[in-house]
């Protein structure tokens, strides 16, 4: 599914985050998580969420995706996706890529952390389905590696910390926020893994127990 261009923007991309470093996060919690990687999967979610759909501009979809989070750095990534619309923009002009599909693509990059707009009458389906797959990663199994590894860089004391960070980050209620039908499922999915996960923890922790106090 990657083409060879694709192959070069995401060349591009790690090359800007590096150099402006912004591929680590700048939390001292999760020195684990690489912005990159996190690209590479949210272009593969694009990949799987658009699979048999018609009437998807897959190239603007896909650019967007690649480019969503060049923006990021160590600090005020806030607002990093006006710095990502712009480094596209930047990107775009040097190597002379149609204007209008620039300008496409510079309004996904631009507004896709406001997930809201997922829900807004007459939302474009290449901006729903670029927030539904950045909704998607680190979630589900994903999610309760990035619990534990936070809570084992927090040096937590003993496995009821990771649990109960857990039950606060990757089991919180939440409402189902994916607007097309295979993401739902996926999303139900995922959280379904954390909800048993979280179950089958409890008991073996002996969560609940009068004697967990002692």
């Amino acid at each position: 599914m990657i083409n060879e261009t694709y192959k070069e923007y995401l060349a591009y991309v790690k090359e800007y985050l590096t150099l402006h470093q912004g591929i680590k996060s700048p939390n001292p919690l999760h020195p684990f998580r690489s912005r990159f990687h996190h690209t590479i999967r949210v272009l593969h979610w694009c990949f799987r969420l658009t699979e048999g759909m018609e009437c998807i501009d897959r190239e603007l979809l896909y650019t967007a995706a690649i480019f969503h989070d060049i923006g990021y750095t160590d600090c005020d990534n806030g607002h990093h996706a006006m710095r990502s619309s712009q480094a596209f923009c930047e990107f775009a002009k040097a190597h002379g890529m149609e204007e209008e599909f620039s300008r496409k693509v510079e309004q996904l990059i631009a507004c896709h952390s406001d997930k809201s707009l997922m829900r807004e009458p007459g939302a474009n389906m290449e901006m729903i389905l670029l927030m539904e797959a950045d909704l998607l990663d680190e979630e589900g199994a994903m999610g309760i590696v990035w619990d534990c590894m936070t809570m084992g860089n927090a040096h937590a004391s003993n496995y009821a910390e990771a649990y109960y960070h857990i039950m606060e980050s990757s089991n919180k209620e939440e409402e189902n926020p994916m607007v097309t039908e295979r993401a739902k499922g996926i999303w139900e999915e995922k959280k379904n893994i954390v909800s048993k996960f979280a179950k089958l923890l409890a008991e073996d922790l002996m969560i609940g127990s009068e004697y967990f106090e002692i």
